[in-house]
């Protein structure tokens, strides 16, 4: 019987990760198998929730600007435009999902990819996914500085058995899941601030138009007219005293002072 080696690699990289699940470096371990295949220059691991991500592990190696970024500004509110994070909440499922499956129409013109994405994550980003319960969903998140091949984004989906189930049996031995999330998001803080100032629609509005999706991909989400969507827009701007969208990102996104440099 002929032997395929790359297999056999694979089923021993498996059974290694296993011997590893009640261990601390499970998750980095579990990363530099995947490396092995792709590359993978930065990742993360969390929980969805409702209006809020749990982080589960970082890379200890990781650059400090980045860890900072991500706790203070991501996870304190710019994961409201994550293309990953809306997808999971419009429906939260377990699979492997790529960035160029479910990104919006215009995502690589927006604030969050130019101030965020394209400086952290870089060029593509693929995630892994296991819906814990009815809320919340466990993500192993890889991001590239190469974007991902077809081949790659095959071969990553056909391991997915694998590894979504290594990804569930780990959860039963972590014991601080959600230790950074002490303060509420700054978005959340806003948008109280405001009050009634604007309603409920609006706000979906806005959440989509800075996540880069088109008024016409709005008004298929919302169940509008895409008239009503740009009414919707015009009515925001003139509410909030704005004229772009880059003015609309820093009111919501950015910290108080920089904001003011930027207005």
């Amino acid at each position: 019987m002929p032997f395929d080696l790359h297999g056999l690699a694979w089923h021993r990289s498996i059974g290694k990760l296993i011997m590893q699940l009640d261990r601390p470096a499970f998750w980095s371990s579990l990363i530099r198998v995947l490396n092995e295949y792709v590359q993978i220059d930065n990742w993360v691991v969390l929980v969805f929730g409702h209006q809020q991500v749990e982080v589960v592990s970082l890379p200890e190696v990781a650059d400090a600007e980045e860890v900072d970024a991500f706790i203070h500004r991501y996870v304190k509110g710019l994961y409201l435009l994550d293309p990953f994070y809306i997808a999971n909440r419009e429906n939260p499922q377990s699979g492997f999902f790529h960035l160029a499956d479910i990104a919006p129409e215009y995502f690589v013109n927006t604030e969050y990819y130019h101030q965020y994405f394209a400086q952290y994550i870089s060029a593509d980003e693929a995630q892994y996914n296991v819906q814990l319960d009815a809320d919340r969903t466990l993500c192993v998140s890889v991001g590239s500085k190469l974007r991902f091949t077809p081949e790659q984004i095959t071969l990553l989906d056909i391991i997915k058995p694998w590894v979504t189930a290594l990804m569930h049996q780990r959860m039963q031995f972590e014991t601080d899941v959600g230790r950074n999330l002490a303060e509420p998001p700054s978005w959340q803080e806003t948008i109280a601030q405001l009050g009634t100032q604007i309603t409920t629609r609006e706000s979906d509005v806005l959440t989509l138009l800075l996540s880069g999706f088109s008024n016409k991909e709005i008004a298929g989400k919302l169940a509008l007219s895409t008239e009503t969507v740009k009414v919707h827009r015009r009515n925001l701007y003139a509410k909030l005293n704005i004229k772009s969208q880059s003015e609309l990102f820093a009111l919501f996104f950015m910290p108080r002072q920089e904001a003011l440099v930027t207005s």
